[in-house]
């Protein structure tokens, strides 16, 4: 579990890479930090983790070399609240969590701020090789990407 959502829900957070590694090579290997579902309408966004889970635990070859490649850390759903509740965008206080990444506080935003500080903990420790937040979108068909430089 990453942390408590604000209306007390549990936050989990899968890892995923080979266990049965030896401790060193296993710390040798970079992060891929996986999110999804931080709007809760956007439940395509869940197909699409769901999908990547699956993979990353199967018996395929290239699952096998991701997983003695990297550690993902993956929070399949962001906003549990909003999504228990119904809301489309928003958070159980009415935020759009994707607009709340800059300074959340740990009480009006507490996945937000576990998230963070869990990135944060994992820079001690390893490299984050890659990030991805994982949206579905009103108006987009297949696949796009935003990203920054």
């Amino acid at each position: 579990m990453l942390c408590k959502s604000l209306a007390g829900n549990d936050v989990e957070m899968l890892i995923v890479t080979n266990f049965a590694s030896s401790p060193e090579a296993i710390s040798h290997r970079k992060a891929v930090i996986l999110t999804s579902r931080i709007h809760p309408g956007e439940s395509n966004a869940s197909l699409i983790m769901n999908g990547v889970i699956d993979y990353l635990i199967s018996d395929e070859e290239k699952a096998d070399f991701l997983r003695n490649t990297f550690v993902f850390k993956i929070i399949p759903m962001l906003n549990p609240d909003g999504v228990i509740v119904g809301n489309y965008r928003c958070s159980l206080i009415g935020a759009d969590l994707n607009r709340q990444w800059v300074g959340p506080s740990s009480k009006q935003y507490p996945v937000l701020y576990h998230t963070k500080l869990m990135m944060k903990k994992t820079l001690e420790s390893r490299d984050i090789f890659f990030f991805c937040d994982f949206h579905g979108h009103s108006t987009k068909r297949n696949v796009f990407m935003y990203g920054n430089n």
